[in-house]
């Protein structure tokens, strides 16, 4: 495949465990050098909108990704920087309701810290339990706990790689946060017009809403989510898949790209 140049496209990462590494601290997450380089050369086409979506507070997507031209996403979508700087809610309706989540959710949660091994991460939108240094029998506790809330329908939660994320909203989810910035942004669904790479349950909303709208999904990490995303093993990977496969040629191959980017 290759990008049609008079047509706008749309380009959506995850961030953990997508386009960059999965690593043993939230804290230690950064792009990977291939991933930081690609989405400058994607940036740089024209009529081609590129988003960073992560379940990340805004502020601290922000502090990681130091790619200018991108639209990023805080919250799973709840609210958005643009490449200008400024900032929004997806929805300035669901704000008023967070407190609302987070007065009902996080009390329930605040036993988990008893747990040994695990800890709490609060994301604002929503909240991180890593199980990453729990021994067995911790992990069991918690996805019993879990399970047990949901069925109550107290909250739901998609599972990651040793992580366990509750939104604090209904229906707050990746896919929802996909079709909000592309309603926002004008994006033709059809065809190419889309892509979405993601690693975990959140994503896979995501991406089986790409692909329902005949879009593309890559799935990174060990095993494809959705079965029918492009599966690649990393963040090097799905870098060198998708110039491959969109014939995306790197800034030094393009003169002028460069000022192009705002490199």
């Amino acid at each position: 495949m290759k990008p049609d140049p008079g047509r706008a496209m749309l380009w959506v990462f995850d961030f953990d465990g997508t386009i960059s590494e999965f690593v043993l601290s939230p804290a230690e997450a950064e792009i990977h050098p291939a991933c930081r380089d690609l989405l400058r050369d994607l940036a740089a086409l024209p009529l081609h909108r590129v988003a960073i979506l992560s379940s990340r507070h805004l502020d601290d997507v922000i502090a990681r990704v130091d790619v200018p031209g991108l639209f990023l996403g805080g919250g799973s979508g709840m609210e958005w920087r643009r490449p200008t700087g400024e900032r929004f809610l997806a929805d300035p309706n669901q704000a008023a309701r967070l407190r609302t989540g987070r007065q009902m959710i996080l009390p329930n949660l605040r036993i988990l810290e008893q747990i040994p091994g695990i800890e709490l991460e609060d994301k604002k939108w929503s909240v991180a339990v890593h199980v990453l240094r729990a021994p067995d029998v911790s992990r069991n506790l918690v996805e019993k706990y879990l399970c047990r809330l949901r069925e109550r329908r107290i909250l739901r939660f998609f599972k990651g790689r040793e992580v366990y994320e509750i939104p604090f909203l209904p229906g707050m989810n990746k896919a929802a946060g996909v079709k909000r910035i592309s309603e926002i942004l004008c994006t033709d669904h059809g065809g190419n017009g889309m892509v979405y790479a993601g690693d975990d349950e959140n994503d896979a909303t995501a991406m089986e809403w790409v692909i329902r709208q005949g879009g593309m999904a890559f799935s990174v990490g060990k095993k494809a989510i959705v079965p029918a995303a492009q599966h690649v093993p990393g963040p090097e990977t799905l870098a060198a898949e998708i110039r491959t496969l969109f014939k995306v040629n790197g800034n030094r191959e393009r003169p002028g790209a460069e000022a192009r980017s705002g490199g």
